[in-house]
């Protein structure tokens, strides 16, 4: 990477992000009151127009929809910060209050709200034409041609039933949050928390990944009792919602905000089902083949069994890696990246009170929460992440209610730059054995990302479906669970897993999230395919149109469907081989990965 023209601003210790870049100094920031007292003045002045929208000229609806906008603009504040903050405070009683008590008048306020969007889907036809045509409008054509589909013709009774239930849901959520960050894992005489006794599911001792498997189903087992209720409330709170939006499937409401039909959905779930076998299954065999053991376990799926250097890596290297493979890719993609890095908006350590895992907002401050140890797969939740807050900074530039990313083209961002780290990592090493081990990580990760999510899946489909009989029980949930898990795996899971279901944080927080990843991957894949093209056939400049498009690809998410945004890359999503597509790129990995191990005598 040429340091000259990207300047970094790093230290060895690892830093915390300022809250107050984007947000608030503290939860006792004055400002927050002032931004509530804001927020509420000008909501209570738009719910001024409720019934006057049939009747607006569009210079009228566009001076609405600023005002709305600048409302929406001020809730993500607030509630953004209360996220945030609570997640860096979760063994806090008072910043659990204070998250509570900003989510709670945020809602208050916006359900007042609600007839913006009931009255302009209510629209006669003749009107919806005459404002998707007026240039005073042009601003909003996207957002405006998506809520006129229908999804959003609901009475306002109802409306306001739902904006009220929200409230109660998201209780049990946050209690499934609470729960688990309290939850204290005992490991050879230390009490870790949740990531750090998930890192020992990594280790290269059988019998560490062992005992870190059966300390985590015994904490959750002990647990069960609060986790039960909380995935039964969500399950049936869903229900709720989907007899009032006249769903008759659970996963609708998803298949909506993805821009995705239910036929594209069914017809990657099978393919991916159809390759259990093909391909996560073989991969696992594979895996045992190469530890020499008759199979392997539950706790082994992340276990490399070709041993290379254990490289500990500090934070300043793990961000030039990263950069490095975003600038190889594109300087200017690499130069977004950059402007996160330097912006003290990632808080990179773990401790005490810091949910587990790692994620990223939207927004132009795309706030990136790690839990970094110096592990070498630290460099890739970072560039995973990153990749995130990159299409972040892009996304937001088409405005506040346009940027309406669907969750499966968040997620393509983010896998196609881990893609970039790994192909880096690839070409720099040294011997076949360093490529062994890169492509086993590689193909393990992308089979967690595709097979294993949609094992998830197949679990939300059956528990969804069997809620709405009835409560169900821990037994029969692990039941469920266990059914899937083995199904994907090609071995049974055993009792010493059958609640790990309970550390899905998505299922609970975000219900057929999870699907998201696998479509994803497979979009990332095909796009992997059409690049490595790109480079076969093309001169230096049309490489780098390559990265034009897709960083044009990434400014577009909110306001066009996926297979329009991959037809400028010569990719058919229409096409009945598309996901087979990007099947075929682990079936790939897998072979080239027996060839080497061949090579090397470990076969």
């Amino acid at each position: 990477m040429n340091n000259s023209t990207i300047s970094i601003n790093l230290a060895n210790s690892l830093p915390n992000w300022d809250l107050s870049v984007a947000f608030y100094a503290n939860m006792d920031d004055p400002q927050i009151a002032a931004d509530l007292k804001s927020f509420e003045k000008l909501a209570k002045e738009v719910s001024m127009y409720r019934g006057t929208i049939v009747e607006m000229e569009p210079y009228e609806l566009s001076i609405l929809l600023r005002k709305y906008e600048t409302i929406i603009e001020l809730s993500r504040k607030l509630s953004y910060f209360a996220f945030l903050y609570s997640d860096t405070h979760k063994t806090d009683e008072k910043v659990s209050q204070f998250k509570s008590k900003v989510n709670e008048d945020v809602s208050r306020a916006f359900e007042a709200l609600s007839f913006i969007h009931y009255e302009l889907n209510a629209l006669p036809d003749f009107k919806k034409l005459e404002f998707l045509n007026h240039p005073k409008l042009h601003r909003w054509i996207s957002w405006l041609q998506s809520l006129f589909v229908g999804y959003w013709a609901l009475s306002e009774g109802a409306t306001f039933i739902i904006n009220k239930k929200s409230l109660v849901s998201s209780s049990w959520d946050r209690l499934y949050d609470e729960t688990c960050a309290s939850m204290k894992f005992k490991f050879k005489k230390k009490v870790l928390n949740e990531a750090e006794i998930s890192a020992k599911m990594r280790s290269k001792s059988a019998e560490d990944r062992h005992q870190a498997l059966v300390e985590m189903n015994r904490v959750y087992k002990e647990n069960a009792r609060v986790l039960t209720m909380c995935y039964n409330m969500i399950l049936k709170d869903k229900g709720i919602d989907d007899e009032l939006y006249g769903h008759d499937e659970p996963v609708l409401e998803s298949l909506h905000h993805n821009h995705i039909s239910k036929e594209d959905l069914l017809a990657m779930v099978n393919e991916v089902v159809d390759s259990y076998v093909p391909i996560s299954q073989r991969f696992y065999k594979l895996m045992a083949k190469l530890a020499k053991v008759d199979g392997i376990k539950y706790e082994d799926r992340n276990f490399n069994p070709v041993e290379v250097a254990d490289k500990k890596i500090t934070w300043p290297e793990c961000v030039m890696q990263v950069l490095e493979a975003y600038a190889n890719f594109s300087p200017e993609y690499a130069m977004y990246a950059a402007q996160i890095v330097n912006a003290n908006i990632i808080d990179v350590p773990t401790y005490k009170g810091k949910t587990s895992g790692a994620y990223c907002i939207r927004g132009e401050w795309p706030y990136i929460l790690l839990n970094f140890t110096g592990n070498s797969g630290d460099a890739n939740t970072f560039a995973h992440e990153l990749g995130h807050g990159v299409h972040h900074l892009l996304s937001a530039q088409v405005g506040v209610l346009n940027d309406t990313t669907p969750t499966g083209l968040a997620e393509v961002a983010s896998e196609f730059a881990e893609n970039l780290l790994f192909k880096q990592q690839l070409s720099k090493a040294t011997n076949n054995r360093e490529k062994l081990a890169l492509l086993i990580s590689h193909v393990r990760d992308m089979i967690n990302s595709i097979h294993r999510q949609i094992s998830f899946y197949k679990f939300e489909e059956r528990t969804h479906r069997e809620r709405k009989k009835g409560e169900l029980s821990t037994a029969r949930l692990n039941q469920i669970w266990r059914e899937e898990a083995s199904r994907c795996l090609g071995f049974d899971v055993g009792e010493d897993a059958d609640h790990m279901w309970m550390g899905i944080s998505h299922i609970f927080g975000m219900p057929y999230y999870v699907y998201s990843y696998a479509f994803a991957g497979l979009v990332v894949n095909n796009l992997i395919k059409a690049y490595e093209k790109w480079e076969e056939n093309s001169e230096f400049e049309l490489k780098e149109s390559f990265a034009d498009l897709y960083i044009d690809m990434l400014s577009n998410t909110g306001i066009e469907d996926f297979k329009s945004l991959l037809e400028p890359f010569g990719i058919d999503a229409d096409s009945p081989d598309f996901w087979a597509n990007g099947l075929s790129v682990i079936t790939d990995y897998i072979d080239e990965i027996e060839k080497l191990a061949k090579e090397e005598g470990l076969l």
